[in-house]
């Protein structure tokens, strides 16, 4: 677990400071553009469901995220679903699929 917040961490830390040397606004929704795909990619499929399901709720409520808060906001949503989908489903199907195939093997 430790791992994986180095890991969303440092994708931050990358997109915040390529963010802040950049002057041009193009490159600067570039950098946000790869961080997004960066941690859209390290969470797939959950990150993706999860980050639509939040830009649903904030465009509902009238709320805007953009540039650095953006990029915050895609990194905590994608952060919890990935903690989610690989250190607590993940090995719950793998427990369950696990005792299913032992249960199966004892019955023949």
């Amino acid at each position: 677990m430790l791992a994986w917040v180095v890991v969303i961490g440092l994708v931050f830390i990358w997109t915040l400071t390529s963010y802040q040397g950049l002057p041009d606004g193009q490159l600067r929704n570039e950098v946000l553009l790869r961080h997004g795909l960066c941690m859209l990619v390290l969470t797939f499929p959950s990150g993706w469901l999860l980050t639509a399901l939040v830009s649903a709720i904030l465009a509902l409520v009238g709320l805007e995220a953009e540039g650095l808060s953006d990029a915050l906001l895609v990194t905590l949503t994608c952060g919890i679903a990935g903690y989610l989908q690989w250190f607590v489903l993940l090995p719950w199907l793998w427990r369950r699929w696990k005792a299913r195939r032992l249960q199966s093997a004892a019955v023949r």
